[in-house]
C-alpha cells in the first residue's frame, strides 16, 4: 500500500479496512479488549500512510500527500461509523431481549393470578373453536366437570353427555342462540358428573367474531353454584318459616331500621288498629304516646349502640290505639340488634307484648298496697292507743292494789280479795301482752336482742316464777338440765322466757296434780337449745293438736270456757322460737297429759353473765338504795302520781316532786336540779317527747340529768323514739315495783357527760 499509487493504494486501505471491521464486531461487547486489539493495527496504518505523504512531498508529489492523508481520515471514519453502527444495533438486540423476558414473566404472573381467581371463586373458563373444533379448557374447569387436564380438553358433545336430556337439549340450544344472535348469554342448569355428583353449573358465554362478521369460537366461563343455591333455599325456607311465625304470633313483631323506620310489621298489629303494610316505611315514634317518646328513645338508643355484646334489651310505653275502647296500649318490648359481620348494629326486631292488663293489676296492686299501709298504719294507731288505755288504768289497779295486800293487819278475806283483784289484772295484762306480740310478729317489726345468759340459772329463776302457783294448786315442778349442755348460751333471754313462761302457765293451767318437768338439752353439732316441758294433764285430741299454734285456736271450745284464754299465746310461742331459728311441736294424747318441745338457735357464750341484767330480769328484789334521791315525775294523771308517790315513799325515797304537763316539768327543771326525771310519753299539750328535747336544751341545770320514760306506750318504735328523744331508759306501765326500783338504782347518782352518748343500759 505504500509502494504503489493508485489502485493498490486503495487495495490495500480496504483490506486495513476489513481487518478493522471484524475487530470492531468481534471485540465489540469489550471497550478496553478492543481498543487493546485495534490500536496496533491502526497506529501502524496511520504510520505507514504518513510515512507515504512524506515521502511523496520529498518527491514533489503534492497529490499524492493529499491522496495519503485522505486515505488516512476515510479510514478513521469508515472505523468510527461502523462500531457506531454495531454497538446500537447490539443495545437494541438486548432491550428487545429484556421486554420479551419481562413480557414472559408478566403473563405468568397474569396467568397464576388468574388460575388463583379461578380457584378462590370456583370457575374455570374455556374456548371453543367452532372451525377447527377444538376446546381449550382451564384448570378450574377440569375440576368443575372433573376432566384429567393431563388429557385433551373434551368436545362439546362430551360436555353436553354430563347433563340430562332435558338439560341437554337446553344446552344446545343455549350454544346456538350465542352463534346466531352473536351476544352473550348465561345459562343455569343441573348435570351429573362421572363421580355421580349431582351439581348446578352456571355458564356465561360470548362469541369471538372474526373480521368477516361470523363466529369463529365461542368464550365462556362456568362456575359450580350448588352450594349457593343450597343456601339460598336453606335461607328461602327459613325466612318462610320466620314470616309463617311473625304472621300467626299474637305478639306485635316489628323490624325497625337505624333510623327509626319500620321495616316489617306483623299482621297481629291489626289488634291495635292499623294494616300491616301501612306501617312499612314509617317512623316508629309516629305511633308512640308522646308522653313515652323519652324511653322509647332511650330503649333504641341502647339498641343501636356500638357494643357487640348479644343481649335482650327491654322496654315498656304506650302505643296509640285506633281500635274503640281503648286510646293507648301498654306494650312490653323486647329487642335485639341485627348486626352486619363487622359487628355494627344495622337493624333491629322489636317484639311487643301488651301489658295493659299487668299494668292495670300492678296500678290495682299499688292502690291494694297503699290501702293496706294504711290500715296496717291504724292498725297500728289503735294497738298503740288501746295499750295506752288499757294499760293506764291497770297502773292504778295492780300497783295500788300490791300496796294494799302489803297493808298490815288487813283481814284475811280482804287479802283474798285483793289477790283476786291482783291476779285479775295481771291476766289481763298478759291477754293485752300477747295481743301486742302477735301484732308485732306478724307485721315482722319484733327484733331480737340476743346476749349470754347462764342455762341452768335462766331455768330455775324461771320456774321460781311459777313457785307460788305451782305450791297453790298441790303440784311440784322439777328442772333437769343434761350434763354435757353448756353453762352459758346466747340468745334472747327476754323472748326465750316469754316461750317457756307461756308453756308452763298452761301446764300449770291443765294439770290437776302430779309432777311438771322442765328438761333441757343442747345439741352442739347444730348449737339448738332443746326444752321439753311435760305435764300430766287432760292431754290433747290428734286432731286438735295441729290446731294449737293456729292464732286463736285452742284444742276445745270447752277449755275457753273452763280454762279461759284468747288462743294467743301458743301461736306467738311458734313464731318466736321459729324467729329463734328453731320451732316447737307437741306429743299429746286425752287423758296423759302433753309434752312441748320446742328449740332456739343458741351458741354456746364465753363471756360472763352481766350480774345486773340477771338483777333487773328477777322481779323479786323490791327495794332502792339506801340514799334519798331528788326525783321529777311527770304525769298529767292524778293516780299515776300517787301510786308512784306510794311506791317511792314505801321505798324510803321522800325527795319526790311533781309534774302534771310537760311545760309545768319544763319549767321545774329550769329551777333546780334533779337526779332523776320519771316522763310520762302520752300527755295532753306537750308530749313527753317534747318536754324531754326542750329540758335537753333549755335548762343548763338538767342538761346531764337521766331521763326515765314511764309510759303505758311500750311499743318498740315509741321506745326508740324517747331514746332520741334524749331519754335514757324506758319503764313500761303497769308498774313493776323491782324493775321501778332496779331501773331506779342504775341511774341513781348518774350525770350524762353529753346526752347523745349515754349509755340506756346503765352508767
Amino acid at each position: 500500500m505504500t509502494g504503489f499509487d493508485g489502485p493498490a493504494q486503495i487495495l490495500g486501505m480496504a483490506t486495513i479496512s476489513l481487518v478493522f471491521a471484524q475487530k470492531i464486531v468481534v471485540e465489540t461487547l469489550g471497550r478496553v479488549r478492543f481498543w487493546a486489539n485495534v490500536t496496533p493495527p491502526l497506529l501502524s496504518a496511520a504510520y505507514f500512510q504518513i510515512w507515504s505523504a512524506v515521502q511523496s512531498a520529498r518527491a514533489g508529489n503534492t497529490g499524492l500527500v493529499v491522496t495519503d492523508l485522505a486515505n488516512l481520515i476515510l479510514l478513521l471514519l469508515i472505523f468510527m461509523m461502523i462500531r457506531t453502527a454495531v454497538i446500537n444495533r447490539r443495545e437494541r438486540w438486548r432491550k428487545a431481549n429484556a421486554d420479551i423476558a419481562a413480557s414472559a414473566t408478566s403473563a405468568r404472573e397474569a396467568h397464576k393470578i388468574a388460575m388463583l381467581a379461578e380457584q378462590l371463586a370456583g370457575c374455570g373458563h374455556f374456548r371453543i373453536d367452532l372451525k377447527a373444533e377444538v376446546s381449550t379448557f382451564s384448570d378450574g374447569l377440569y375440576e368443575i366437570y372433573g376432566f384429567d387436564n393431563r388429557r385433551e380438553a373434551p368436545t362439546l358433545q362430551a360436555l353436553a353427555d354430563l347433563y340430562p336430556e332435558t338439560e341437554r337439549a337446553r344446552l344446545l340450544d343455549f350454544v346456538v342462540a350465542v352463534i346466531r344472535t352473536q351476544k352473550p348469554a348465561q345459562m343455569e342448569a343441573r348435570c351429573q358428573l362421572r363421580d355421580g355428583r349431582e351439581r348446578i353449573i352456571l355458564t356465561q358465554a360470548s362469541p369471538e367474531i372474526a373480521e368477516g362478521g361470523e363466529v369463529t369460537a365461542i368464550l365462556g366461563v362456568s362456575m359450580d353454584i350448588t352450594d349457593t343455591r343450597s343456601r339460598e333455599t336453606a335461607l328461602a325456607e327459613s325466612e318462610a318459616r320466620l314470616r309463617l311465625l311473625a304472621d300467626h304470633v299474637t305478639d306485635i313483631v316489628l323490624w325497625i331500621s337505624a333510623g327509626g323506620k319500620i321495616l316489617y310489621a306483623s299482621p297481629s298489629v291489626e289488634g291495635l288498629g292499623y294494616a300491616p303494610q301501612s306501617m312499612v316505611g314509617q317512623a316508629l315514634a309516629d305511633y308512640i304516646l308522646p308522653a313515652d317518646y323519652g324511653a322509647a328513645t332511650r330503649l333504641l338508643n341502647r339498641v343501636f349502640d356500638d357494643d357487640p355484646a348479644d343481649r335482650d334489651l327491654i322496654g315498656e310505653f304506650r302505643f296509640i290505639s285506633l281500635r274503640p275502647g281503648a286510646d293507648e296500649v301498654w306494650l312490653e318490648g323486647f329487642a335485639r340488634a341485627v348486626r352486619d359481620p363487622s359487628g355494627r348494629p344495622r337493624s333491629a326486631v322489636f317484639n311487643f307484648r301488651d301489658v295493659t292488663r299487668r299494668r292495670e293489676l300492678e296500678e290495682d296492686l299499688r292502690q291494694a298496697k297503699t290501702r293496706a299501709e294504711a290500715a296496717a298504719q291504724a292498725k297500728s294507731e289503735f294497738l298503740a292507743n288501746m295499750s295506752h288505755e288499757v294499760r293506764t288504768p291497770l297502773t292504778g289497779v295492780i300497783g295500788f292494789s300490791t300496796l294494799l295486800s302489803e297493808t298490815p293487819d288487813l283481814p284475811a278475806q280482804a287479802h283474798l280479795y285483793i289477790r283476786k283483784v291482783i291476779a285479775s289484772g295481771e291476766a289481763l295484762l298478759t291477754v293485752v301482752n300477747d295481743i301486742l306480740d302477735f301484732s308485732k310478729l306478724e307485721a315482722g317489726q319484733l327484733e331480737l336482742d340476743p346476749a349470754p345468759f347462764p342455762l341452768r340459772g335462766f331455768l330455775e329463776d324461771v320456774a321460781g316464777l311459777f313457785s307460788a302457783q305451782v305450791e297453790a294448786r298441790g303440784l311440784r315442778l322439777e328442772v333437769k338440765v343434761a350434763e354435757d349442755a353448756p353453762q352459758h348460751l346466747m340468745a334472747d333471754r327476754a323472748r326465750l322466757q316469754q316461750v317457756l313462761a307461756n308453756l308452763l302457765s298452761n301446764a300449770i293451767k291443765f294439770t290437776e296434780k302430779g309432777v311438771i318437768r322442765v328438761q333441757a338439752r343442747y345439741d352442739r353439732v347444730q348449737r339448738k337449745l332443746e326444752i321439753a316441758v311435760s305435764d300430766p294433764g287432760v292431754g290433747i285430741q290428734p286432731d286438735a293438736a295441729g290446731r294449737l299454734f293456729q292464732r286463736f285456736t285452742q284444742a276445745d271450745g270447752s277449755i275457753s270456757r273452763r280454762y279461759g284464754g284468747t288462743g294467743l299465746g301458743l301461736s306467738i310461742c311458734r313464731q318466736l322460737t321459729e324467729l329463734m331459728g328453731g320451732g316447737i311441736d307437741v306429743i299429746s294424747a286425752p287423758g296423759a297429759g302433753s309434752t312441748f318441745t320446742f328449740t332456739i338457735l343458741a351458741p354456746p357464750a364465753d363471756a360472763a353473765v352481766d350480774e345486773a341484767m340477771d338483777s333487773e330480769a328477777s322481779p323479786t328484789t323490791v327495794a332502792m338504795a339506801d340514799e334519798t334521791s331528788r326525783i321529777l315525775v311527770v304525769d298529767d294523771l292524778e293516780v299515776n302520781r300517787e301510786l308512784l308517790r306510794a311506791l317511792l315513799l314505801a321505798a324510803g325515797q321522800h325527795g319526790m316532786e311533781e309534774a302534771s304537763s310537760g311545760p309545768e316539768a319544763i319549767a321545774m327543771a329550769m329551777r333546780q336540779p334533779y337526779d332523776i326525771i320519771l316522763m310520762d310519753l302520752q300527755m295532753p299539750g306537750m308530749d313527753g317527747f317534747a318536754a324531754a328535747r326542750a329540758i335537753r336544751q333549755l335548762s343548763k341545770e338538767n342538761a346531764a340529768t337521766p331521763i326515765i320514760a314511764l309510759s303505758a306506750n311500750v311499743l318498740a318504735e315509741h321506745v326508740d323514739e324517747a331514746q332520741q328523744a334524749g331519754m335514757n331508759d324506758h319503764v313500761g306501765k303497769p308498774i313493776v315495783p323491782a324493775r321501778l326500783f332496779a331501773t331506779l338504782n342504775r341511774w341513781s347518782g348518774v350525770r350524762l357527760q353529753t346526752p347523745a352518748d349515754a349509755d340506756p343500759r346503765g352508767a
